[in-house]
Order: structure tokens, then sequence, then C-alpha cells
């Protein structure tokens, strides 16, 4: 029954009339200092069970961009800290062998100026006769205009937006994952068991990489279309019975939507993956509140040094990967990190690669298709 009962609950239909996010700029700011958090692999405190692919730094095959090809990327998924909290609790009320996989967070203005830029740049080739407002305009749609300006920081660069979608894994993938995310819980912060807990991390991340099977949404993350529009299928199905697939694409929609809702996010009309913090602006007004907390966000010190080992890791891993024969033969046994690491990365494979579709290049449809 109660199976039953949380099954209608995820599956509840996403509204026909989407909260406006008119005037979200306008709400009034007053920043909590709530810090940013790291989330993924490596990191602690639970927040390492959430999978996380940086399309934009290029960290996985899934990523449209070339690796570090956007000025201010970050391979590291930063969110603030009630924000990582709520991922949590919208993964543990997927149902068993699914979960949220998060593919951007917190943005630096380097990254929003580059990814405005160039889908304002798609849309003038594709309609030379729109004004700048109507280009600013539905390039807004998709793309926030990168903003210096206290009052009205861009979303993602409070560190609470996040972009998301879920996954699922085969049963034996999923068994083995639960087992290593209660085995590294178990030892929490033992230093001494600290090389287990690297092994594990690579393991988890190889198994979820390689394994996972993205759920059907209608379009890639990042589409820029009206496909994207998250109760898209929605409307469409007061026109004409949808297909299959569509109706697939439709019943996935909800599910992310109930979790994400259910989890106290706020939905963004113009794109199925993005959710807000009620904190930031743009989440406080859908959410009808009359004040914010999030405003634009800074990497701290420990989020820098986070972010350096991070990369460090990522290219380490991807050099031991595909090095060739018996490494011990070649530097002679070394006790410690060094053969813990070149164990894992020779187990665990190019961690480039991955079986999650790859995503969109933030730009027009019709650029797209050209």
């Amino acid at each position: 029954m109660e199976q039953e009962k949380n099954k209608n609950e995820l599956s509840q239909p996403i509204p026909l009339e989407m909260p406006s996010v008119a005037g979200w700029k306008e709400v009034p700011l007053k920043e909590n200092t709530e810090p940013l958090v790291p989330i993924g692999s490596f990191v602690g405190n639970n927040f390492d069970r959430i999978f996380t692919s940086s399309i934009y730094y290029g960290e996985r095959q899934d990523s449209p961009y070339g690796r570090e090809s956007l000025e201010g990327s970050l391979v590291t998924t930063f969110a603030r800290k009630e924000v990582a909290e709520q991922l949590l609790d919208a993964d543990s009320s997927l149902p068993l062998g699914m979960h949220i996989i998060v593919y951007d967070s917190y943005r630096s203005l380097e990254v929003q100026q580059s990814l405005y830029d160039q889908y304002l740049n798609a849309l003038k080739k594709e309609h030379s006769d729109w004004t700048e407002e109507q280009l600013s305009t539905e390039t807004q749609k998709f793309v926030s205009i990168p903003s210096t300006n206290p009052d009205r920081p861009s979303p993602h660069n409070t560190g609470g937006s996040i972009d998301v979608a879920v996954y699922k894994l085969p049963d034996g993938v999923e068994s083995r994952v639960t087992e290593i995310n209660n085995r590294v819980a178990e030892i929490g912060g033992d230093t001494k068991n600290a090389q287990e807990v690297y092994e594990l991390e690579m393991e988890r991340i190889g198994l979820i990489a390689k394994h996972a099977e993205l759920l059907d949404f209608g379009t890639l993350w990042d589409w820029g279309g009206p496909e994207a529009a998250l109760n898209y299928y929605e409307v469409l199905a007061q026109q004409r019975e949808l297909n299959p697939k569509e109706q697939t694409a439709k019943d996935n929609r909800r599910l992310l939507y109930n979790v994400m809702i259910n989890a106290g996010f706020e939905p963004y009309a113009d794109e199925w993956w993005h959710y807000n913090s009620k904190k930031s602006q743009m989440g406080a007004k859908t959410a009808g509140l009359v004040t914010a907390e999030y405003g634009a966000a800074q990497l701290s010190d420990e989020n820098r040094k986070i972010e350096e080992i991070r990369r460090l890791h990522l290219q380490g891993s991807e050099i031991l990967s595909k090095l060739q024969g018996d490494l011990m033969d070649k530097f002679g046994r070394q006790p410690g990190w060094f053969e813990v690491a070149v164990k894992a990365a020779k187990e665990m494979g190019d961690p480039t690669v991955t079986t999650l579709p790859r995503a969109a290049k933030i730009q027009p449809p019709e650029e797209k298709a050209a």
C-alpha cells in the first residue's frame, strides 16, 4: 500500500499553468552567507552519493564541449549546503535503482558569459530582423545575462540553482553501489581507511559512468527549444494523443518534477532539468515569497583546493587508465597511494567514457539541425 501511495505521489501531473518568473530580479535580497559545498565523488558528508557529470568542463564523453574550452568552467559541482541536502532527499525518494544526476549548479560568470554570447550570436544569424530586445528576451529563456549587480545575481552564480536528470542502474550494479555507499558511510572520516574509501569511490564512479541509463525526457539536457519546456508534453496531451515515446517522456518529467518539488525545490517553466531553491530570487518569485537569501557566491579557499585536487585527479586517472602493461613492473613496487591509484584507475578504465547520452550544446534548435 505504501509503495502504491509513493508511486502515485511521484506521478502527479505537472501543472498546465506554470508559475511565472517575471519580475524575479526585483525580489529583495538579503544574503544569508550559507556556504557553497562540493557535490560528487571524494567530498564526504554523504554528498558523494550524488553522481555528477560536469558538462561545461568536458569531464566525460557526454559533454559537447572540449576540455576546459569554456573559460571558468569547473570539474567539481558546488551548490549551497541546503541545496545539496535537498538533492539527497530527492535522490532517496526515487524508485529503487534510480538516482539523481547533476550536470550543473554553481556557475562562474565567465562560463555564464560564454554561454549567453553563444546563444545570442546564434539567434542573430537566424533572425537578422529581430531587435536587440527580442534577441535578449529569447536568449534569457535558456541563459541568464551574466550579472555583477549584487541585487540581481545570475541564478546559477548563486549556487541556488541546479540542473538535474534521473538515471537508472541494472539490479546487480545497483546492489554493488549500495554496498559501496554503506561501507563509505560506515568508515566516515576514519583516515586509517582512506585508501579503502578511495578505491571504493573509484569503483563507484566506474560502475555508474559505464552502466547508467538516463531516463528519456524527450530532449537532451540543455536543448534550446520549446520542447524543453517542463510541461511541454502535458500541454501536447491536451491537443492530441501522445505516442509511446512522448508518453514516456511525460511520465519521466513528472517523476523528476515530483521528487524535486517534494524535496523543496521550485520548477523553471522553460527547462525540464532546471530547479531553483526557494532562497534564490527566481525560486522565491515562483514560490510567492517576498524576500530571497542567496546572492552571488564565491568559491572559498577550501573550495578552490578541492577543485584543484579534482582536476589533477581526473588528469592522472586518464593517464594511468590508458597506460599499457604492468605498471608495477615499469615503476617497481610503490607502497601506498601510487599503487592504490594505479590499481583503481586500471579497474575503472578511462574516466571520460560513459553510457550517458551526449548533452546538447546551448544553441537555438534551428542551429542544431543545421
